[in-house]
């Protein structure tokens, strides 16, 4: 994982246990997992898909187009600061590493593929990459939220990693118009968590 404070952030995962709607493996596994391919494959990869071929052909337009797009659909406030402050993050890396990067803070995901870029990474291992790394902190923060056993947590993991293809090819599937998918539940805990009492997650 790139030290940028993902660990700080558990994207309504916090909620979702804190109220009741996650209380073991099995829980997380399916939580985790339709995520991904609601969210994850619909929205993050296709968009890391179009930002990596466009920073590639130094079109800035088109990787700031792909930004906006992006920002657009983090739904709350906690989601869009998330995506504000790790992008900030990678970026600071990335100019510590010396790496070109754009005149703006891009959030994220869009820093994410311009890191992939300057690094060397292909598209097709820079998508699987996110979606291991999304993966691992998703089963990071259920570990220490339900909690899990360690076991239990590389198990979930070890599921979640034949999940990551097919979300792959979903994304790749995904035509511009496609891009996006609503997640209400997910949405719902994350705005539930801006007002929650007490909280180990920024998110």
């Amino acid at each position: 994982m790139l030290p940028i404070g993902a660990y700080q952030y558990s994207q309504g995962l916090e909620h979702a246990v804190q109220c009741g709607w996650i209380g073991d493996r099995t829980d997380a596994m399916k939580w985790i997992s339709e995520l991904l391919h609601h969210t994850i494959a619909h929205i993050d990869l296709p968009i890391i898909h179009r930002a990596h071929r466009a920073w590639s052909s130094k079109d800035t337009a088109g990787l700031r187009y792909w930004d906006d797009v992006c920002r657009s659909h983090r739904e709350t406030r906690e989601l869009r600061d998330e995506e504000d402050a790790m992008g900030m993050a990678l970026m600071r890396l990335s100019a510590e590493l010396d790496q070109t990067i754009p005149k703006w803070r891009p959030g994220y995901v869009v820093a994410f593929s311009v890191f992939a870029v300057n690094a060397g990474t292909t598209g097709l291992d820079a998508l699987s990459g996110y979606a291991w790394a999304w993966c691992e902190n998703q089963v990071l923060g259920a570990t220490k939220l339900i909690p899990l056993g360690h076991t239990e947590g590389q198990l979930v993991l070890r599921d979640l990693i034949e999940h990551i293809p097919m979300a792959v090819d979903e994304a790749l599937a995904c035509s511009d118009e496609d891009i996006g998918n609503s997640a209400p539940g997910l949405a719902l805990a994350s705005m539930w968590h801006e007002t929650q009492y007490s909280r180990i997650f920024r998110s």
